[in-house]
């Protein structure tokens, strides 16, 4: 796409695929029915699939689009999986019988402990002996000393002995590693990487907080593993009581997928998937962030606001921390214990007086036309309007239309004079709301930096904007910009 400035039409002049239009009129501004034909109006040019109101997939009827001069021809959200990987539906412990069972098994819980401490100790010892004056750890470790590790593993063995995994079945057998140099594994408890550690003594991934674990950390360090920096707290719960590490056959990328580690990556999860017999989700880590925030800020259901990360930032490139900065965003319109927020709660955050333009807004994410929306819908709309090839361009203009004086800054009257285009009766304590809403560093003044800044944050809120560009242009390009309005 050509480079754009705010000089450039916000609109572009049709393809040559010419469809029927029909010429729409639209007044946002807060007029009686019986006033509508004598203000002003902002005339609009729609595709004829796109006037009036329309049905939606669902076959519900939708508002009109109120990002549609951004070219927005709206957007879907897809269906919640009704898997959620990370809730662990092992039962409490609760009966006489289960508590006679730990009073019994207490003495082979102690003779367990016992066998984990002293295989530690003595695996640790053996570490120690291994890696004594070896400096050179950017190369592989040498063959003796791997040798001496043979004690450790061994030890590895006992400790799952003692963890009451007494024999570990396998299906298959691994590749030799001159084929197969790198195992991806589902990772999902402490308890398989112990095994691998036994069965294969890799080198592994692991986080920098590994390192400094007391005995572990030393054993990893033999492992020379590939340290990588989390920058979250992971909280992780045991959810097999069974382990099972079954070698399936070599998957051998193709010469496309070698281009792209993401296709290679999408048809190994599958492979994996289809041989534990388990729905392959979009779940990613960034879910386990959202869950983590929902929590903290004490919401009923926190696992409710999991929206399968992986797919949105495939579709909209949203980072986690950005879906975070979203739903802390909503979690401020107080939605209800099953996750829904209502209008007035939306408008009240996003500052946004009760109006047509506003009924639309809220229209656009209610996908499913039941007069509330989700955090899933909230983010989707949000992503999808943030990404619009014409989104930074519509920004560059609003804020031009603002900037009258030309300082790059906006003050609060300017602000005012270009809202009233969009609402009609606006007092001074709704203006000062949508000023502070803008002025993101609190100093009084809004600088383009703060109204850029608050876009980015609240990407729904430029479509106030849009009666005065449309009017601008319309202004400026006469009868010719009807044919350019798509």
């Amino acid at each position: 796409m050509a480079e754009l400035d705010i000089t450039s039409p916000l609109l572009s002049s049709p393809s040559s695929y010419q469809p029927q239009t029909v010429l729409t009129v639209h007044d946002y501004q807060d007029s009686e029915p019986s006033n509508l034909q004598s203000s002003l109006p902002t005339t609009v040019l729609h595709q004829n699939h796109n006037h009036g109101r329309t049905r939606n997939e669902n076959g519900h009827h939708s508002s009109p689009n109120p990002y549609e001069f951004l070219r927005s021809g709206g957007f879907s959200v897809p269906a919640s999986t009704t898997v959620d990987p990370f809730r662990n539906e092992t039962p409490f412990i609760s009966g006489i019988y289960e508590v006679i069972k730990i009073v019994l098994c207490l003495p082979i819980a102690l003779a367990r402990l016992v066998l984990f401490g002293a295989s530690l100790v003595v695996g640790y010892m053996a570490t120690k002996v291994a890696l004594a004056g070896w400096r050179d750890k950017q190369n592989p470790m040498p063959k003796w000393r791997c040798r001496l590790m043979w004690v450790t593993r061994v030890c590895a063995r006992f400790i799952l002995f003692s963890f009451g995994y007494h024999w570990i079945r396998r299906k298959g057998k691994p590749a030799p590693r001159e084929i197969a140099p790198v195992v991806v594994s589902n990772h999902v408890s402490y308890i398989e990487p112990i095994f691998y550690f036994y069965e294969l003594f890799p080198t592994i991934v692991a986080s920098e907080s590994h390192d400094s674990i007391p005995f572990v950390g030393t054993i990893i360090r033999a492992m020379q593993v590939i340290y990588v920096n989390r920058f979250s707290p992971t909280s992780r719960k045991n959810a097999a009581n069974e382990i099972k590490v079954e070698y399936l056959p070599l998957i051998m990328p193709s010469d496309h997928q070698k281009q792209n580690a993401v296709r290679f990556a999408e048809r190994t999860g599958r492979a994996m998937a289809s041989a534990l017999n388990v729905v392959q989700t979009s779940h990613s880590y960034g879910d386990l962030m959202l869950l983590m925030k929902a929590a903290q800020l004490q919401q009923e259901k926190p696992w409710i606001y999991m929206v399968e990360m992986a797919r949105i930032e495939s579709l909209y490139h949203i980072s986690s921390l950005e879906a975070v900065d979203f739903l802390d965003k909503f979690l401020s319109m107080n939605p209800d214990p099953s996750g829904c927020v209502k209008p007035h709660d939306f408008l009240r955050v996003l500052q946004l007086k009760a109006c047509t333009l506003s009924e639309e807004i809220f229209g656009f994410l209610d996908v499913e036309k039941n007069g509330s929306i989700t955090f899933k819908q909230f983010l989707f709309g949000s992503a999808h309007v943030l990404k619009l090839p014409l989104f930074r361009q519509a920004c560059e203009l609003a804020f031009a239309e603002c900037d009258t004086d030309g300082d790059n800054f906006c003050t609060k009257k300017e602000l005012a004079d270009v809202l009233r285009h969009t609402f009609r009766e606006l007092d001074d304590d709704e203006v000062q709301g949508l000023f502070n809403l803008f002025d993101t560093d609190n100093d009084g003044r809004m600088s383009r930096d703060d109204f850029f800044y608050c876009l980015r944050k609240n990407p729904l809120v430029i479509a106030i904007f849009s009666p005065r560009l449309l009017r601008k242009n319309l202004s400026k390009a006469g009868d010719k910009m009807l044919e350019d309005i798509v």
